[in-house]
């Protein structure tokens, strides 16, 4: 959800001010009375109207520069390895724990794809593709008359 422009807060605080209650000046501004609530109380006891800042979320474990290090080595090393072995290598290595979504966006960021290569060894589970309905060539209509005993 996005923040109240500031034309909207300095509107929220002016009903607050002319000495309505937080029900009509959420039905006025068409907001939740919560959203309301939280701008007026902001400009009560901080005597600010803008939102808060954001905090950035998480920072980052690894610095660009040690991150390309690291990742062409591992892909070097092992070019088919899963985003997940990758990961848990990054672990091993570093100290630092990162998931196979991050590793991934990182090898994208650097131009690398995931594709397996098509020289790795057939699966030792089984057959991974479907078997065609028909087995050998096709006879068409035409050739199939021409053999029948007529």
């Amino acid at each position: 959800m996005e923040a109240f422009s500031l034309a909207v807060r300095r509107r929220i605080i002016e009903l607050y001010q002319s000495g309505l209650d937080t029900d009509d000046v959420a039905e006025i501004m068409a907001c939740s009375t919560a959203g309301a609530r939280r701008v007026w109380q902001r400009y009560r006891e901080e005597g600010l109207v803008g939102p808060r800042p954001h905090d950035g979320g998480h920072a980052p474990q690894l610095d660009e520069q040690r991150k390309k290090q690291v990742l062409a080595e591992l892909m070097a090393q092992r070019p088919d390895a899963f985003c997940r072995e990758v990961a848990d290598e990054l672990h091993v290595r570093l100290g630092v724990r990162v998931c196979r979504q991050t590793v991934g966006r990182c090898l994208g960021q650097l131009g690398s794809t995931r594709k397996k290569s098509r020289c790795t060894p057939p699966s030792s589970k089984g057959r991974t593709s479907g078997r065609s309905a028909r087995r050998g060539r096709a006879r068409s209509p035409r050739s199939a008359a021409a053999t029948s005993p007529a």
